[in-house]
């Protein structure tokens, strides 16, 4: 199958279309429900991994202090001093803490309960005067055991300030829906320190709660039901509308390319016309920038072509010696002529044979007699009008034509010739000939049956000027 202009069209559209669907499939994915709801968890699990960062950092602290010489050196003697030296440099380290160094014994006295201060023991404090979703100044308590060996010498309570924790918890990515910090006492007991987003989710699907680690502290989280962004009735609408329209573009743009190709290819196929009627133009116009410059190059061609067919009809048509039109173009011209007579058009015939010819011949060489018959030939189409026609018939055999003349006017145009023509032509250097020439005249007809009838009536006067003496031209009318 060749390809056609039709079928790369709808290659064309197909590849569009395509191209529209998996664009229109991706926006849709982009905003589908399942993306959303895949990136949700992520999302909120960047609040808790900051806040388990926070709680970390409050426990590393606590350990290194519990680490400490100094502190194992006052929880072990008890001294006052020592212990008081301890906390001023721990709080000249780390700003807005608070520290408090507990010896074993004094665990142990509060009313025999061990678990009053348990090694993991966590707190929120919140200013009494805070409400819940104030912004309130937040710290975190942590206990760490103080150890010498196997002795546990008692326990570093330390409590750190952390404001910052609620600019993190309002400036976080959130993802739509509503987020509670809770603070737990007791199993299913707890109190909202924060909230963010809108609460009006709480009615819906049960909570995700996220533990943090370190912490009294659990996020819970409602999302809110993702929707697409476009209804896929609104998708199906878009894509329609841009379907039509891409339809739309691409018929025109076939339409437009064959009209313009077809154009194209018209001026090709007059380019055809004209060398075959030798009369190629200079430019021939294309829409297509493709096919111009091929079109130029075919034009350049043609003219070439044409150029060279005159040539070689011009050179078939003319005598080689004479330069004037042989007896084929006068048959030829003779035979249009013919034609005309029966609208009213008149012409006359006139046959011309050069004097003493043969004798140039004899006398001089045919040298001499081809220069008579070419420079004959020459002043024949110097002194004859530019309508005339004028033909060699062969050897010293000349005839002329001239057109929409009646007999009497030829005459008159014949005697013309006579007294216009060179009396003496040179033929060769030295050899000097008189030149005379004899002639029949006559005309052509309505009533002759055939075209040489003319031709054959300017013969006999021909042949009667020759018997007459020569140099002198006789006249042969229609009957």
């Amino acid at each position: 199958m060749k390809p056609s202009l039709a079928r790369f069209s709808m290659a064309l559209f197909a590849a569009l279309e395509i191209t529209l669907v998996l664009t229109m499939l991706a926006v849709y994915w982009v905003s589908s429900p399942a993306r959303h709801a895949a990136s949700a968890p992520g999302e909120g699990l960047v609040i808790a991994q900051q806040i388990e960062g926070l709680a970390h950092d409050v426990h590393q602290t606590a350990k290194l202090i519990a680490r400490h010489p100094q502190t194992i050196a006052c929880l072990k003697s008890g001294a006052e001093d020592l212990c008081r030296n301890q906390a001023a440099n721990i709080y000249a380290l780390n700003e807005g803490v608070q520290i408090f160094l507990v010896p074993e014994q004094r665990v142990n006295s509060q009313a025999g309960d061990a678990s009053v201060l348990p090694e993991a023991y966590t707190r929120f404090v919140v200013g009494p005067d805070a409400h819940p979703t104030a912004a309130a100044s937040m710290s975190l308590t942590v206990s760490e055991p103080v150890v010498e060996g196997t002795t546990q010498l008692g326990h570093v309570i330390l409590t750190q300030a952390v404001p910052h924790l609620q600019d993190l918890f309002d400036t976080l990515p959130l993802p739509g829906g509503y987020l509670e910090l809770r603070q737990y006492t007791g199993p299913g007991t707890y109190t909202v320190v924060r909230r963010r987003g809108d609460e009006s989710l709480k009615t819906g699907s049960a909570a995700q709660e996220i533990a943090l680690a370190g912490t009294p502290w659990k996020l819970a989280l409602w999302k809110d039901s993702p929707r697409p962004a476009i209804a896929l009735l609104t998708y199906f609408t878009v894509w329609l509308v841009l379907s039509v329209l891409l339809t739309a573009m691409v018929w025109l743009l076939y339409l437009r390319l064959r009209t313009w190709i077809n154009e194209d290819l018209n001026a090709i196929v007059n380019l055809v016309t004209d060398i075959r009627r030798q009369r190629v133009r200079s430019s021939y116009h294309v829409n297509l920038a493709e096919f111009e410059k091929p079109l130029a190059m075919l034009v350049k061609l043609a003219q070439l072509t044409v150029g060279k067919q005159k040539e070689v009809e011009s050179q078939a048509s003319l005598d080689h010696l004479s330069q004037v039109y042989n007896r084929r173009s006068f048959d030829v011209r003779q035979g249009e002529l013919f034609k005309t007579l029966q609208q009213g058009q008149v012409h006359s015939l006139l046959i011309i044979d050069i004097d003493n010819f043969k004798y140039v011949n004899d006398t001089y060489g045919h040298d001499a007699g081809d220069q008579l018959i070419a420079q004959f030939g020459q002043a024949l189409k110097v002194h004859l009008r530019a309508s005339d026609f004028v033909a060699r018939l062969g050897g010293d055999e000349f005839c002329v034509i001239f057109p929409n003349t009646p007999l009497p006017r030829a005459v008159e145009l014949a005697e013309r010739l006579r007294a216009n023509l060179p009396a003496v032509l040179e033929l060769t250097p030295g050899v000097l000939h008189r030149l005379n020439w004899s002639g029949g005249l006559s005309e052509y007809s309505p009533k002759d049956s055939a075209e040489n009838m003319a031709l054959i009536r300017a013969d006999g006067a021909l042949l009667e000027a020759k018997r007459g003496g020569r140099n002198m031209t006789r006249i042969k009318a229609a009957a």
